[in-house]
């Protein structure tokens, strides 16, 4: 294992931990070894400034860091904090008593402060320790003695101005590195969101996408007219007893995939899929004039897509197309899994033209077949029994007029 993969993997934070335990755990990781290394070189020189009980103190706080390190890593996050608190407040303490303000290590003081809210969960603990910090530097500030130390004034002027970057330097180096975590977690949040508006942007119209980001309570229109299609898989039920469930899945997504694109390319909505069912409406919930014809072109490209991906496919599927045109009522129901659904007789009669049309052929009411006669081509059907409409005129639609016969009649 190479440098760089040790300390990543060193400050990687374990996955089961929350965002803030996750920071602390990083920043802890980082800075507590550089505080072992100051104070293993701190024992010499107290040694040497002929100072020992600060020597003493300093193989105490080495031992002191080692427990809080270990306590970092599994996470015991307050018992490490409260001893990670307790040995910078007792050991400024005892520099100051032993050696005096002029050294300086009152200011590791200030990064405490600062640290003491990273610990996730825990605020009334955090305001104590920082609190304390503050109380303990006013004190020391207003009753240590200046140079308690009898050595060189020069030598205790240097090691004040170390301690001084070295308590900066641990603050601005905690600021960058929490900075760092925030445009991180301000990244990751970004791209969550991108993927919920994608996500969202697949269930919902656009208008009610914006309708729902502006916390709408009720999202409810009605809709003099527009136009719906129901189409429907023949002999479905056999066909899902003969494929595994991963294969008739797959059949599936390839086959409703194809339909999402001919919804793109006509600019119709797709309203839901119900099994093997699939439901699409036009002129909501955006209303349009011609929604008829626009539900009527997506519905010659259905058939010929699906003809297209039974030979692709070598399957031989078939389909019934039912479509109905008249008032509608659309809206978002559920709270916690929304969906857009459209209601009305109009629903309910394009749901019948479906289910009493003929595989391969798109069964139009004779409301639709009226929007559009002057546009398609159809093929009376003549008066059926509809179940629970009763008796009613309908049509096959077969294409668009062309010119020339445009140009005959």
């Amino acid at each position: 294992m190479n440098m760089q993969t040790f300390f990543k993997s060193y400050l990687e934070a374990p996955k089961n931990l929350d965002n803030a335990s996750s920071r602390l755990y990083v920043i802890a990781s980082a800075n507590i070894p550089f505080a072992l290394l100051v104070h293993l070189l701190y024992i010499p020189l107290f040694m040497w400034m002929k100072v020992p009980e600060m020597a003493l103190v300093n193989i105490l706080s080495v031992i002191a860091w080692a427990f809080v390190l270990y306590c970092i890593r599994r996470m015991m996050f307050s018992t490490a904090w409260i001893l990670f608190t307790a040995e910078i407040m007792i050991h400024s303490a005892f520099c100051n008593y032993y050696v005096g303000w002029g050294f300086g290590n009152q200011y590791f003081l200030f990064p405490l402060v600062g640290m003491s809210f990273l610990l996730p969960g825990k605020m009334y603990l955090s305001m104590t320790i920082a609190v304390a910090a503050i109380m303990e530097f006013v004190i020391l500030s207003r009753w240590s003695n200046e140079t308690i130390w009898t050595g060189n004034t020069d030598v205790l002027y240097v090691f004040n101005v170390i301690n001084i970057v070295i308590a900066l330097g641990i603050s601005v180096f905690d600021t960058l590195h929490y900075q760092l975590i925030i445009h991180q977690t301000e990244a990751e949040l970004k791209k969550a969101n991108s993927k919920s508006e994608k996500l969202l942007a697949n269930v919902f119209p656009h208008a009610i996408l914006e309708k729902l980001k502006n916390k709408e309570e009720t999202i409810a229109d009605r809709f003099d007219c527009a136009s719906v299609f129901f189409a429907d898989i023949m002999g479905f039920t056999p066909l899902s007893e003969k494929l595994s469930p991963v294969e008739l899945v797959e059949l599936l997504d390839k086959l409703f995939s194809l339909f999402d694109g001919l919804v793109i390319k006509h600019k119709v909505e797709k309203i839901k899929t119900i099994g093997d069912a699939y439901m699409v409406a036009a002129g909501v919930p955006m209303p349009i004039n011609n929604h008829a014809e626009q539900l009527a072109n997506f519905a010659l490209d259905f058939k010929l897509g699906l003809a297209e991906f039974n030979q692709k496919n070598n399957q031989s599927l078939r389909m019934r197309i039912g479509i109905n045109s008249g008032p509608i009522v659309a809206g978002v129901i559920g709270k916690s899994r929304f969906i857009y659904d459209l209601w009305g007789d109009c629903v309910n009669t394009a749901a019948r033209m479906e289910s009493h049309g003929l595989p391969g052929e798109i069964h139009v009411s004779d409301h639709t077949y009226k929007l559009l006669a002057d546009k398609f081509e159809f093929e009376s059907r003549g008066i059926i029994e509809v179940k629970g409409k009763g008796p009613m005129p309908t049509y096959f639609l077969r294409g668009p007029i062309t010119s020339t016969k445009q140009l005959t009649a």
